[in-house]
């Protein structure tokens, strides 16, 4: 079950006790879920939004009945520097822009497909290895302020099996200027994952994947300082920490068995085979 933060960067989760159909914080959509056999909302919270007394907007087909407040805590996230030695990573060229421009409209419909149907929540960590960046960082490129670190970094050598994190379906799947190879994967109600650096893609867009089913295999494409996954968890194409989705132990023994079974990944061997 998602865990609830209410800080920028985070999620709001609410027990929905009424014949609710939709619900609405800081003008983005939630998405609902069961647990228990009882149904959730989760609210993401964007990075930029401001502490303090919020509505949250419930709604039955598509007129409000009710709203409730809830509170935004202030949150610092730490500040991170880092040299990229591919300079034009961090200052593309007018051929790199241009490129950029036209990853950025393939990226938004990914970001904000959404079908319907409780969302699958139950996720599993995608790789094993180390966090070896959190969510949020304010990030400083090559002495140069970039926008805040919007998921995980997973260290890992490269050739290691990425999982999926839960039931879904790929919306998209290809090679992105910062993000190398990259897979986006919904999980219905607007909830979508992403697979960032891949060395190699496993998936095709309209593929449906089971949790724990091969995705990739980690890489260092893109904007890097070195091989690892980069993990993104969205609400409503609003990035949120994909800590608060995670079991608190990783990797998932469920994610070691099933890719143990996959065969060989580019590296030369499976490192989930014991």
């Amino acid at each position: 079950m998602p865990v609830h933060s209410p800080v920028p960067g985070g999620i709001i989760v609410l027990p929905l006790e009424k014949n609710v159909t939709s619900a609405e914080l800081l003008g983005k959509r939630g998405s609902f879920f069961k647990e228990a056999d009882r149904i959730y909302v989760l609210l993401p919270i964007p990075l930029g939004a401001p502490p303090g007394s919020h509505k949250v907007y419930l709604f039955q087909n598509e007129k409000a009945v009710e709203s409730i407040f809830v509170n935004i805590e202030k949150k610092s996230y730490a500040l991170q520097s880092l040299t990229i030695r591919k300079r034009r990573k961090v200052e593309p060229n007018r051929e790199d822009l241009r490129r950029i421009k036209s990853e950025s409209g393939r990226k938004k419909a990914a970001k904000s497909f959404r079908r319907d149907g409780f969302a699958n929540v139950d996720f599993i960590w995608p790789v094993e290895g180390e966090l070896s960046s959190p969510f949020g960082l304010r990030r400083i490129l090559n002495g140069k302020p970039r926008a805040p670190h919007r998921g995980i970094d997973i260290a890992a050598p490269a050739g290691v099996p990425v999982a999926a994190a839960a039931d879904g379906v790929v919306v998209d799947a290809g090679d992105f200027f910062f993000s190398g190879n990259l897979v986006f994967i919904e999980h219905r109600e607007g909830v979508v994952t992403t697979y960032a650096h891949l060395d190699k893609i496993a998936v095709r867009p309209g593929e449906r994947v089971k949790k724990g089913d091969l995705v990739g295999y980690v890489g260092s494409t893109g904007r890097v300082t070195g091989p690892h996954l980069h993990f993104g968890v969205m609400v409503d194409s609003v990035y949120v920490d994909p800590l608060l989705f995670l079991p608190t132990r990783h990797p998932s023994s469920a994610a070691a068995e099933k890719l143990s079974k996959i065969s060989h990944g580019p590296a030369g061997r499976n490192p989930y085979h014991k």
